[in-house]
């Protein structure tokens, strides 16, 4: 509420399978809160690996119809400074703060050549954040879906 979006409208969607525990929260006018109840995963794990899924889930059965852009923010994130809307773009990203300015040997990418994600090594310039992405919510649909779909696949393979 303090640095992000402020004097704009934003609708904040948080995922949980608690739904008990998220606190109430005041919020400025424009704004308001929808809580979402997500299915509960005994591992952190599974948590971050169906992450993708629920979000395009979401996209498709509610969010296109409620709003133009999605930033997804991990809820353990802590926003020290202005995020304005100049960062809502078709799809955007954020670089790892643990691997920025570092080379490209230093980035922990999978190496697997069997995994859907796999990089070679002296290929790939950044190291993206997994909690703090966003866009349109057709962009961030086609992203999420298919990068739950590759997990999948690699899932499938035993990887």
């Amino acid at each position: 509420e303090k640095h992000f979006m402020v004097g704009h409208r934003v609708h904040y969607y948080v995922f949980t399978d608690q739904l008990a525990a998220v606190p109430r929260v005041t919020l400025g006018t424009g704004r308001q809160l929808s809580v979402l109840e997500v299915r509960a995963y005994k591992r952190w794990q599974d948590v971050s690996m169906r992450r993708m899924e629920m979000i395009s889930d979401f996209c498709e059965r509610r969010f296109l119809s409620e709003v133009d852009y999605l930033v997804c923010v991990d809820v353990d994130m802590e926003i020290r400074d202005h995020v304005g809307v100049e960062i809502l773009t078709p799809l955007f990203g954020t670089l790892h703060p643990g691997f920025y300015g570092s080379s490209r040997e230093a980035f922990t990418y999978e190496r697997r050549p069997q995994s859907q994600a796999y990089i070679p090594k002296g290929e790939g310039d950044f190291y993206y954040l997994g909690g703090f992405f966003g866009g349109s919510v057709q962009e961030v649909q086609r992203l999420t879906r298919a990068c739950h779909q590759a997990m999948m696949v690699d899932q499938a393979n035993g990887i």
